[in-house]
């Protein structure tokens, strides 16, 4: 039995992952001023809402939303 019933929807989710995964590494990398501003527009619209220390509760609600509309599809 499969975990992911939508191939579509898993292949979406774990894009928007690894982009996630590679924004954050790429501040480590260059230390210009606006590097870490991508992650933070990942976590977008929930960012407003939570605290900054909860950002990886933003990637998650972000990667079920990106799942669940790939997998309706």
């Amino acid at each position: 039995m499969s975990i992911f019933r939508s191939k579509a929807g898993a292949i979406g989710a774990g894009f928007y992952l690894l982009t996630f995964l590679c924004a954050c590494l790429y501040p480590l990398f260059d230390r210009r001023t606006f590097s870490g501003l991508v992650p933070v527009l990942l976590a977008w619209p929930w960012i407003d809402y939570f605290q900054s220390s909860l950002l990886l509760l933003a990637v998650f609600l972000n990667v079920v939303i990106i799942y669940f509309m790939l997998s309706s599809l």
